[in-house]
Formats: structure tokens, C-alpha cells, sequence
């Protein structure tokens, strides 16, 4: 009975609005009565009722005129709806199940701002039964961040169509943030339930497709989690959302150390040569499953293989790991170091020459040799040069040697004169001395490891370092 009340009400406003729809004509000389109604194809009966207080056969030249119109019911339905204390534009939307939008664009309100009396006009299509209808068939996303609804439907997981049909006055707009859009019901529901993220922050520049392997999830998920980000260049400090169950597997509970790949392989060849299963490894390694590794690849190996199998080669901290990594991945876990006896060091204690003459320092693995910029640096042995770049920005251009018996790292280099495969002889210039971090003070940072990766004081190995 109460629904069928409200429904007559909001036909009787429909009534008294059509009737005040007047389009206003000033009397000529001449003019009659007749004549007027006749031009604007309405009856004189309708004309008089629209001005009530008119004489008929005396119309004064320059008087105004109601003339009532006829309006498409289709078009121009609506009903008055007087503002209460405490509404909003919002509310009264939601109220009569219309877009906040669309309401504001019918009335040509230039702001979302209301007062307490005004008149609002309600499209036919606002009614309390249009609004128990649509309420059933859809729920409602407020936009967080600017975007457009094809963004919206990509991370809602529904059909662009879909919010199309249901916004039809969104369609092909920029959406700016707090923009609230119509999304079916069980679509609303589902993204409750399914969306689980956390926030990582971007270390180092990079896209998503770099957080996405450095996380090891797929990179589609995090464009659906992040569409204003898709394709950006994105710089340090910037918040991706990741979901939980990625963050999780950025840090395996499984203890490992870290193993170098010495020739192009994959995780089968690699679990084959080591003893251990392919799953464990896919499981440290999920960015790595199915692709074909590199050498210098750093692949992630559970504790108890190390402990077993000495061709396992542990890296003690991120200056050799990160040299094989692009700058976009994030630093691995550091492993345990081996203790100094359990390395076999085959180098005659002060048998090497200085890398660069100059004042020598002890520098937490290795040391720092000030001199002049530009200097020569030469190798302290013969070797081949296994990496030569400048990944790490904390070391600058960098040239590593294996000798055979031991490694030799040069950092901070103003330039690097070798690349990756060289062979070089003792002595062989192999770089020129740079500054520390672009600083005032050249110096060279140097370092001694055994065969199997363990930090080696070099001031008992290189003369003159007293």
C-alpha cells in the first residue's frame, strides 16, 4: 500500500511540473487571443489556463504570456525533490537510483554543492521502483585513482561492455578520483573476496614487468592491480600493489645460499647437477622456471646442498651477486659465510703487486687504494675477466678476474678497459682509476676472494701495502 502511495506522490509531482513548463510571448499590436494560441498549436482554453489573469478581449501590447508545452514524456519526465537539511547530491542520487552525474548534468549545477530548500529536478528514471530495480542488478566502485572505465573493468575482472551498458554517460570520459561507477553486483562482491594485495615500494627504477619477475608473479596481475601504471617508467619509491600470496613468495622460508651458473642451463640442469629436486628449486626460484640461464645467472639453492656439495659456489655478499642481476631486481638474501680455514688459498702470502700505487686502507672486505684519477690499473695476475660493468652503482664500473686459484675485483673505475671474456696477463692494464660515487677523492676499492668465493685480506697478499 506505502509503495503504491509513493508512486502516486511521484505522479502528481510529474503533473504540477509538466504544467508549469511555459514558454513566454509578448503581445503585439494586433494580436489576438485567437491568433496566438493558433500560432503555437494550442487550444485557447489551454492558453487561458495557463494565464489566469489575462482579460481575453483586452490583451495589452507588450504583456507576457504563458504559453504551456507540450513535453515528451519520454525526454523530459521528472519530479521536484526539495532539499533537506544534511542531503548531498550524492545522497539524493543514491536515493532515487540515479548517477550523481547525470543529476548534476540535469540540472545544470556547475558543482556537487546543494542548499537546504532548493529545488532538484529527479529524472522519471529516478523513481523508487526504477531505483529498487537497478539496486538489485548492480553495486556501486568508487574510483581511487584517475582512470577510464576500460581501466575499471580490467581490474574489476568484468567486461568493458558491461560498465558500458551500466554507465552509458561514463562511456569514453577520463574518470576522475571519487567518480562512482556501476559494477554488476556479484562482480563487486567478487573482488572483495579475491582482492588480497599488500604494497611494494620500487627500490630502484624500473617498470612492472621487472617488479613482476623480481617477485615472481605474473606481470598481468599487476597490471590489473595497477592500470594507471602499465607501461610506465616507474622511479624509486613509487607503491605497486602486489598480492599477498607474491609477497609471501618474495622471501622463502626455505634457508638457501646462492649458486652461479658457470654454462647456459636451465633449473632441470641444474637440480640434476646438484642433487636436488627441480620443484625445490622452482619453488626459490619461481622467476627462473622454464627459461634458459645465462652464465653468471645467481640461482637460489636450499642450505643442506651447499652443505653437501662443494661445487656449490656461495656468494658472501651482494657486490658479486648483483653484478649478474639488472639493476631492477632486488637484493637476494645474504647466505652464511664460510669460515676462513674451511677455504683453500693457494696464493704465497705478499706474492702479488699492487693493482695502482697509492695509500692503501682497510675497507670492511677489501681495501681502497687513493691515488690520481685516471690512473692505470693494472691485474695482479693472469686471469679472465668474468664480469666488467657498472650494475652496481654503489661499486661503479667494475672488472672482476678469476685466476684460477683465487678472484681479483677492481671497483670504482673511471673507466673499464676489458669486457666480459678477455684474457689478461699480470700487469695488463685492465682499467683507469675513478672517483668513489661520483665524489672528490680517486681511489681504486679492491678485493681478494678464494675459488670458493671467501673474502681474503689483501694486505697479506699484495706487497708494499704497509
Amino acid at each position: 500500500m506505502k509503495k503504491k502511495v509513493f508512486i502516486l506522490s511521484i505522479s502528481l509531482l510529474f503533473g504540477i511540473a509538466f504544467s508549469k513548463e511555459c514558454k513566454y510571448h509578448k503581445v503585439k499590436s494586433g494580436e489576438s487571443i485567437e491568433k496566438i494560441a493558433k500560432n503555437y498549436g494550442v487550444s485557447v482554453q489551454e492558453l487561458l489556463k495557463a494565464n489566469k489573469n489575462i482579460k481575453p478581449n483586452k490583451l495589452k501590447v507588450g504583456e507576457s504570456l504563458c504559453i504551456p508545452q507540450r513535453i515528451s514524456a519520454k525526454a523530459q519526465d521528472y519530479a521536484i525533490y526539495k532539499v533537506k537539511k544534511g542531503d548531498t547530491l550524492q545522497s539524493i542520487a543514491e536515493k532515487f537510483g540515479v548517477d550523481v552525474q547525470e543529476l548534476k548534468s540535469f540540472n545544470n549545477l556547475k558543482s556537487e554543492k546543494v542548499k537546504e530548500g532548493q529545488e532538484i529536478k529527479i529524472p522519471a528514471k529516478g523513481t523508487a521502483k526504477k531505483q529498487k530495480k537497478e539496486t538489485q542488478e548492480y553495486g556501486t566502485y568508487v574510483v581511487q585513482k584517475s582512470a577510464k572505465l576500460e581501466h575499471v573493468a580490467k581490474k574489476l575482472g568484468v567486461s568493458q561492455r558491461e560498465l558500458e551498458e551500466l554507465n552509458p554517460e561514463l562511456k569514453g570520459k577520463w574518470l576522475k578520483k571519487g567518480t562512482v561507477v556501476k559494477v554488476p553486483k556479484q562482480e563487486q562482491k567478487k573482488e572483495k573476496r579475491e582482492e588480497s594485495y599488500t604494497v611494494y615500494k620500487i627500490k630502484k627504477g624500473g617498470r612492472l614487468e621487472h617488479v613482476a619477475k623480481n617477485l615472481g608473479v605474473p606481470k598481468e596481475e599487476l597490471e590489473r592491480l595497477n592500470p594507471e601504471l602499465k607501461g610506465k617508467w616507474l622511479s624509486a619509491g613509487t607503491e605497486v600493489k602486489v598480492p599477498i600470496k607474491a609477497k609471501k613468495e618474495e622471501e622463502p622460508r626455505v634457508p638457501y645460499k646462492t649458486y652461479v651458473v658457470q654454462r647456459g642451463a636451465k633449473l632441470e640442469h641444474v637440480a640434476k647437477k646438484l642433487g636436488v629436486s627441480q620443484r625445490e628449486l622452482e619453488e626459490l626460484n619461481p622467476e627462473l622456471k622454464g627459461k634458459w640461464l645465462k652464465r653468471g645467472t645467481v640461482v637460489k639453492v636450499p642450505v643442506k646442498v651447499e652443505e653437501k656439495r662443494h661445487a656449490v659456489r656461495p656468494v658472501e655478499n651482494p657486490l658479486e651477486e648483483r653484478k649478474q642481476e639488472s639493476t631492477s631486481k632486488a637484493e637476494a638474501e645474504m647466505p652464511q659465510e664460510k669460515k676462513r680455514e674451511d677455504a683453500e688459498v693457494k696464493i704465497s702470502k705478499n706474492s702479488l703487486p699492487m693493482p695502482v700505487d697509492g695509500k692503501v686502507s682497510k675497507n670492511g672486505r677489501g681495501i681502497t687504494i687513493a691515488t690520481d684519477c685516471g690512473k692505470p690499473v693494472r691485474a695482479v695476475d693472469s686471469g679472465r675477466v668474468i664480469y666488467s660493468g657498472g650494475d652496481l652503482k654503489a661499486y661503479g664500473n667494475m672488472v672482476i678476474v678469476d685466476h684460477g686459484d683465487f678472484i681479483s675485483i677492481y671497483a670504482y673505475n673511471e673507466k673499464n678497459l676489458v669486457k666480459r671474456g678477455d684474457s689478461v696477463s699480470r700487469g695488463q692494464q685492465i682499467a683507469l682509476v675513478g672517483r668513489k660515487n661520483e665524489g672528490e677523492e680517486c681511489m681504486l676499492y679492491f678485493e681478494l676472494r678464494s675459488k670458493e668465493g671467501v673474502p681474503l685480506d689483501p694486505t697479506e697478499y699484495i706487497r708494499n701495502t704497509q
